[in-house]
C-alpha cells in the first residue's frame, strides 16, 4: 500500500518521491544495485522522501531564451525545439520532437481510483483501476469495448473497461487465483522486470546547445523519475495479476545517435546482452533504435520504440518488437493513396507566386537511412502502379545530422526549385522542416507543403515552429487525434495522480510507450510470456483518442490504424497551447483507413 496523501494533495497523489541520479555517488536520492555479474544498475529507492527539494526548472514559455539560430518565427521557436530534444536514449532528434507536450498552463486533472489491494480488502475480487477518469477539453474518442477475458481471468462484474474515461482502456478483468509465478524470463509471482537504457553522452546535447543556445532539460534523472511514477500509475490501475512493473535503469555502452544512422552495432549488442542476461528483463522500454531493437529481439526480450520501421521488419522480429510510432508501411501506403486520389492530375491550386495553377508535380524528401528508403521505394511503387509516376519529379535524401541540416536544407530547396516541383512531400524530422521552410522563403520558392504526419509535424506546436509564410500552404495527413490542451493530457495527469512535482517534458511519449506495454501485460492474462503478450495485443479491442486510432493484429505491431485530413491555419489559435497557428480538420471526426480515402480535391483552406 502507498503512504497516505499529504494534506491538500489531490486525490490519488502519493507522498513518496523516489529520486534517481546520474551515476553512483551523484546524490542521496539514488539507490544502486549490483548484479551478480558486477554491473551497477540504477533503481528507485524504496523509502519515501517528504522533503526532497523541487528541481530548478528551465525557462518556460514566456521567459526569454536567447536563440542562436536564424528563424523568423519568434524568439522562442528554437528553444522549444531544443528543449524537446532531450537525452532520452534512442529518441533521436531527427525523429522525435517532444516539445509539443511541454506542460505550460491549464487545469490539472486528477484520476481517482480504487487499487486492486483496496478492492480485495473490501471483500470483492481484484479489478485493479476502478474509478472514474475525467479530463478537461474536448477529447474525441471511442472507448474500447469488452472482449473475452484471457485464461485465468474473468470479466469484471461492475464495469466493461479497466479505466473508465480513458479512450484506450482495455476491457476490465478480475483475478483472484494463482498467477503461475515465474512464467518466463523477467517474470516472477510479484514482478515484471522492465529495463530502460539511458545515455550518458553529451555530444549530441552540446551540438544542440551550440545550434540554439537553449537549455536541454530532460536529464536522465527526469526520465527515470517519470518512468517510475508512470509505473506506479499502471501498477495500480491496470490488472497485472498480482505482479508489478519493476524498472531497472542502466547506462548503455551503445550510442543511440550512431545507431539510428545505421552504425553502432557492437554497442547495441553489448547493451542487449546486459538487458537479457545480466538484468534478466522481460522487456526493454527504450529500444528506440533499429540495431538495439534487433539485438533485443534476437535475445527474446520484448522491446518498444523502434521508429517508423516497416511492417516486414517488425513482423520478422515477432513477437518481440513493438512501437507507438506508425510503421512506415502504413505511412507510405496512406501517403501514396493520398497522392493518387487527392493530388494527381490536378493543378497546384494552393502553391504560391510562380507556381500556383501549374500542373502539380511532387518532390519527395526523406532520410537516407536504408530502412526509410525501402519504405520510400514501396510508396513510389504504389504511385507508379496507379499510373501516376510522372507526378513525382524529384526524390531527395538527407543525412540525419544536426550540424549539417542547415546546409543540406539550402541544397535540397535549390534542387527542388530547379526541378519545378510545385509541391514538397517531406517525410522529415521537424528541425529539417524548420530549415527547409526558412530556405524556401529565402530562395523565393513558394510550393505547396504536404503534411506527412511523421515525427509530430502534424501537431500545432510543431507547425508553429516552421516559417509561417511557407507553412500557410501546408495540408495533408495526421495520424494523431485532436490535440489536448497542455497540462490536460493523459500522460501528464497520470504522472500528477501519483506525484506532486513536474514530470519530464517527454512525459506523454513515455506514457504512450508504457501504455502499449501495459495493454499487453493485462491482455496476456496471468500466464505471461512473449507469446501470450502478442496474443493479448491482438485481442485488444482498440480505441480512438488523442494518439489516433489504436488496434493491433497479425502483421500490425504499431497501433496506428487510420488518419485524418488537415490543413494549417497560421491565423487560428491553437487549443493545444493557446498560441496562433493550428491544424484544422477538413471533416472533424472523420478518419480514413488505408484504401478508404475519397477521391477529389482536398477541401482545405476553407474557413478556420
Amino acid at each position: 500500500m502507498t503512504a497516505p496523501p499529504a494534506p491538500d494533495a489531490p486525490p490519488g497523489a502519493l507522498t513518496a518521491r523516489p529520486g534517481v541520479g546520474d551515476a553512483p555517488g551523484d546524490g542521496p536520492d539514488v539507490s544502486w544495485a549490483r548484479t551478480a555479474q558486477g554491473t551497477t544498475v540504477a533503481t528507485a529507492p524504496r523509502t519515501a522522501r517528504h522533503d526532497a527539494p523541487a528541481r530548478p526548472r528551465p525557462p518556460r514559455r514566456g521567459q526569454h531564451v536567447e536563440p542562436q539560430v536564424d528563424r523568423p518565427n519568434g524568439s522562442q521557436s528554437a528553444a522549444r525545439i531544443m528543449r524537446g530534444w532531450g537525452p532520452l536514449a534512442g529518441f533521436v532528434a531527427a525523429l522525435l520532437l517532444m516539445s509539443l507536450l511541454i506542460p505550460t498552463k491549464g487545469p490539472v486533472v486528477v484520476t481517482e481510483f480504487t487499487s486492486a489491494d483496496d478492492a480485495a480488502a473490501s471483500g470483492g475480487k481484484s479489478s485493479a483501476g476502478s474509478g472514474a477518469g475525467t479530463s478537461t477539453g474536448d477529447v474525441a474518442g471511442t472507448q474500447a469495448q469488452t472482449g473475452g477475458a484471457p485464461p485465468g481471468a474473468e470479466v469484471c462484474p461492475d464495469r466493461t473497461v479497466q479505466v473508465p474515461g480513458d479512450p484506450y482502456s482495455p476491457p476490465c478483468f478480475a483475478f483472484s487465483a494463482d498467477n503461475g509465478g515465474a512464467t518466463t524470463k523477467g517474470v516472477t509471482g510479484d514482478k515484471i522486470v522492465v529495463t530502460a537504457r539511458m545515455s550518458r553522452g553529451t555530444g549530441f546535447q552540446d551540438a544542440l546547445q551550440q545550434a540554439a543556445g537553449a537549455d536541454i532539460s530532460d536529464t536522465p534523472e527526469d526520465l527515470m523519475r517519470t518512468m517510475e511514477a508512470l509505473a506506479e500509475y499502471f501498477n495500480t490501475r491496470f490488472q497485472l495479476y498480482g505482479r508489478k512493473i519493476e524498472f531497472k535503469f542502466f547506462f548503455g555502452k551503445g550510442d543511440s545517435t550512431v545507431e539510428v544512422l545505421g552504425g553502432g552495432q557492437e554497442g547495441a549488442e553489448a547493451d542487449a546482452v546486459q538487458v537479457a542476461e545480466e538484468l534478466g528483463a522481460f522487456a526493454e522500454l527504450n529500444a528506440t533504435t533499429p540495431p538495439f531493437a534487433d539485438a533485443l529481439s534476437r535475445r527474446n526480450v520484448m522491446n518498444f520504440g523502434a521508429p517508423y520501421m516497416s511492417r516486414e521488419w517488425l513482423t520478422q522480429r515477432r513477437p518481440y518488437s513493438w512501437s507507438q510510432l506508425t510503421d512506415c508501411s502504413i505511412v507510405v501506403e496512406t501517403t501514396a493513396e493520398y497522392l493518387n486520389k487527392r493530388l494527381a492530375g490536378k493543378p497546384a491550386s494552393h502553391a504560391g507566386p510562380g507556381l500556383q495553377g501549374k500542373p502539380r508535380s511532387v518532390g519527395l524528401v526523406a532520410p537516407e537511412n536504408s530502412w526509410y528508403q525501402e519504405c520510400v521505394k514501396a510508396g513510389r511503387a504504389v504511385v507508379d502502379k496507379a499510373g501516376n509516376s510522372s507526378l513525382l519529379v524529384a526524390d531527395e535524401k538527407y543525412k540525419l545530422d544536426l550540424g549539417l541540416m542547415s546546409n543540406q536544407a539550402t541544397n535540397l530547396i535549390a534542387k527542388l526549385k530547379s526541378t519545378g516541383a510545385t509541391t514538397i512531400l517531406c517525410g522529415c524530422d521537424p528541425v529539417m522542416l524548420v530549415f527547409m521552410t526558412q530556405k524556401a522563403e529565402e530562395q523565393d520558392y513558394h510550393p505547396e507543403w504536404i503534411v506527412s504526419g511523421v515525427a509530430f509535424s502534424d501537431q500545432d506546436m510543431v507547425g508553429q515552429l516552421f516559417q509561417q509564410d511557407q507553412w500557410q500552404r501546408a495540408f495533408g495527413i495526421s495520424y494523431a487525434g485532436a490535440p489536448q490542451p497542455l497540462r490536460a493530457s493523459f500522460g501528464y495527469n497520470a504522472y500528477k495522480s501519483v506525484r506532486d512535482d513536474e514530470p519530464a517534458f517527454s512525459v506523454d511519449l513515455i506514457y504512450y510507450q508504457m501504455y502499449m506495454l501495459a495493454i499487453g501485460l493485462q491482455m496476456a492474462g496471468p500466464q505471461l510470456t512473449p507469446e501470450t503478450f502478442e496474443q493479448g495485443m491482438f485481442n485488444y479491442p482498440g480505441g480512438t483518442g488523442p494518439a489516433g486510432t489504436w488496434k493491433f493484429g497479425a502483421n500490425q505491431y504499431t497501433p496506428t490504424q487510420d488518419a485524418r485530413e488537415v490543413w494549417y491555419s497560421r491565423d487560428t489559435r491553437s487549443t493545444q497551447n493557446g498560441e496562433v497557428g493550428a491544424y484544422i480538420d477538413t471533416s472533424p471526426g472523420t478518419r480514413y483507413p488505408v484504401g478508404q480515402w475519397p477521391a477529389g480535391d482536398p477541401p482545405v483552406f476553407q474557413g478556420g
